[in-house]
């Protein structure tokens, strides 16, 4: 038979575990790869599961008392939400801008010109998929999925359960992170972008030359072949521009994550 003691320290065990798992799942939701829908639910429950249980053994004896109260209980389980998804969407963002970047391309490249007659038609950013993927191989060249576990394990220890406050410097990286996003994006079309504009800026010399020829028509055949070259030539440079972008990423990452305990901080 069980005491009432060893009843109340499996109680807390299991409730510091499914919180974990809360804050894993979350991660796991807003992560890149993780949250994939091509990864079925029930592989990302069961490495969560995984994960969680692997923290609760290293970190259980850190963690304080809980108490066993309705409303207290929620407010940790939306701790632990926030904590999570802030964790796996700073390490998200590069992957937005990837994705932004291509949508400005293909914009001016002409593969989306479809959204200027319905703006509500889902048309897939084709330049925007494929910069999505490379920065994927780039993530798992730098072990980013490394790092969402590690930046777990660092989150457990710097923000315990019962620990939360936003700062302001929490609040300073949080603005950081959401304008880098569309710096991070203006770099990686940079070379399209200059390449359409002086293509678009020939165009028009031309039309001013030899008024007979339809610029219009050709306009089509010609920012396409000039944005597929110079899109493959910069892909080098992309490379090391999402390199260097996700790697400042997993920096702002943890220090937002210890900015949310001040005394950790400081």
């Amino acid at each position: 038979m069980l005491d009432s003691y060893t009843l109340y320290m499996l109680s807390g065990k299991f409730v510091i575990g499914l919180l974990l798992f809360i804050r894993v799942m979350s991660m796991m939701a807003a992560a890149p790869f993780f949250g994939n829908p091509g990864i079925i639910n029930q592989v990302k429950v069961l490495l969560s599961v995984l994960i969680s249980i692997t923290l609760t053994g290293a970190f259980w004896k850190e963690q304080p008392e809980i108490n066993f109260h309705v409303w207290y209980l929620v407010l940790l389980v939306m701790k632990e939400i926030l904590i999570g998804i802030a964790l796996g969407f700073s390490t998200n963002l590069v992957f937005h801008a990837a994705r932004f970047a291509g949508g400005m391309i293909d914009f001016d490249m002409g593969y989306q010109t479809a959204l200027m007659f319905d703006s509500d038609s889902d048309t897939p950013t084709l330049v925007g998929e494929f910069k999505f993927l490379i920065v994927l191989m780039v993530f798992f060249i730098i072990n980013g999925h490394h790092f969402l576990i590690e930046g777990l394990f660092a989150s457990v220890r710097a923000v315990p359960i019962d620990t939360m406050q936003f700062s302001e410097s929490s609040v300073k990286i949080i603005m950081k992170m959401a304008t880098t996003i569309l710096v991070i994006g203006i770099k990686i079309a940079a070379p399209v972008l200059v390449a359409l504009f002086l293509t678009n800026l020939s165009l028009t010399l031309l039309a001013r030359v030899a008024p007979q020829t339809n610029i219009f028509q050709l306009s089509f055949s010609v920012k396409i072949i000039v944005g597929i070259l110079v899109l493959f030539v910069s892909v080098p440079l992309f490379v090391m521009v999402s390199k260097y972008a996700m790697q400042e990423m997993q920096t702002e990452a943890m220090k937002l994550i210890m900015s949310l305990n001040p005394a950790r901080a400081s």
